[in-house]
């Protein structure tokens, strides 16, 4: 029986795209002969690698996320308005996706964490699957105690969940009680085939691994107000981005593409982030410790900083000190916990390909 599969990913931010395109590529092992079409407002560019495949890129917008202006801040009523809107639309756009899977010869969905694909698969009769560690609901729920007259945008939402066959929840969840059927998977996340020494090796091509090496998982927004003065005076170490709009004085630029971005982090010695899914289950997985700055804005934190608590080394920096550039001491506290590491398995992608494999038989 052949195999195609429309993913839906949402675009918000990178993590839902990196851990989708595990799975993805899981499958395309098992199933040479598959096609996967992916509907996503994320960045083509971030599919590259699935260029050998039968894989189809269609850039749409079919949720909200959240509207951010930083990764540590969110408009809530802008977030919560732009979702209501699009309920309006939400018809035309259902008869959109419902033309596609005919069109394209659909055999399955999954979904990270788009609800209408669920709704546009429950249409055409077709296996839904969601894969994620938390559902948009959830993250939207807590906003309504401010903005109570967006209540039916979350249960518009949860109508759409509850049309799901399975949900593969990932670690480091959230509520997802609105899905019947669950299935929990490993760790899915990026890991880096090589030593750390070998990644070290790499990232000598670009800069002075003789210093300490801190990868910034940030945007340029998060620290454009930062005094570029004081990580100049962090002088033992040396910052590297895959963002060209942080490249300045003590921050290199190795851009996208130049180094798989798992290799950079099994190379550093120390990543700053926020503490999102992918950074937390990137660093357990490649066993690279964290600095983090807390989101006040998301519901998600306190689990994701509980997991890193428990299976990572880690530092927490309060947003005073990030935004002053008072890294100093965060810095050297990391420096000095010991490599533990407790074991957790790392093997979701290849756990959740194999149960989508089993619904579209």
């Amino acid at each position: 029986m052949s195999v195609s599969i429309a993913y839906y990913i949402t675009g918000h931010g990178y993590g839902h795209t990196v851990r989708s395109m595990e799975i993805i590529k899981e499958l395309f092992r098992r199933r040479p002969d598959a096609t996967v079409h992916v509907r996503t407002s994320a960045a083509a560019w971030l599919f590259e690698e699935l260029r050998f495949f039968h894989f189809h890129y269609h850039a749409t917008r079919l949720d909200v996320g959240a509207l951010q202006s930083t990764s540590y801040n969110v408009d809530r009523a802008a977030t919560l308005a732009a979702y209501a809107d699009l309920i309006e639309r939400k018809q035309k756009l259902l008869d959109q996706e419902i033309a596609f899977l005919t069109q394209e010869k659909i055999t399955a969905i999954v979904s990270d964490i788009t609800p209408l694909a669920f709704a546009a698969a429950a249409a055409l009769r077709l296996p839904a699957i969601a894969e994620a560690n938390f559902t948009w609901d959830w993250i939207y729920q807590e906003w309504l105690a401010d903005f109570p007259h967006y209540a039916p945008v979350i249960d518009d939402i949860r109508a759409d969940y509850r049309r799901a066959d399975l949900l593969l929840r990932l670690p480091f969840h959230g509520d997802m009680s609105v899905f019947s059927n669950i299935v929990d998977l490993p760790l899915v996340a990026r890991r880096s085939s090589l030593t750390r020494q070998q990644a070290r090796d790499r990232l000598a091509d670009y800069v002075d691994v003789k210093k300490k090496i801190i990868l910034l998982g940030l945007r340029q927004a998060d620290i454009s107000h930062v005094p570029a003065a004081a990580l100049t005076q962090l002088t033992d170490w040396h910052f590297i981005t895959t963002s060209p709009a942080l490249q300045a004085g003590t921050i290199t630029c190795i851009p996208e593409g130049r180094l798989p971005f798992q290799d950079m982090v099994r190379g550093c010695d120390v990543i700053l982030s926020k503490p999102g899914y992918s950074m937390v289950a990137e660093v357990i997985a490649n066993q690279t410790p964290l600095v983090y700055v807390t989101r006040n804005d998301f519901c998600e934190d306190p689990i994701l900083r509980q997991a890193l608590n428990r299976y990572a080394v880690c530092e927490e920096m309060s947003m005073e000190d990030f935004n002053a550039g008072h890294w100093q001491e965060a810095l050297q506290k990391i420096a000095a916990k010991p490599a533990l590491w407790p074991f957790i398995a790392n093997h979701g992608a290849e756990t959740a390909a194999e149960r989508i494999l089993e619904y579209v038989k």
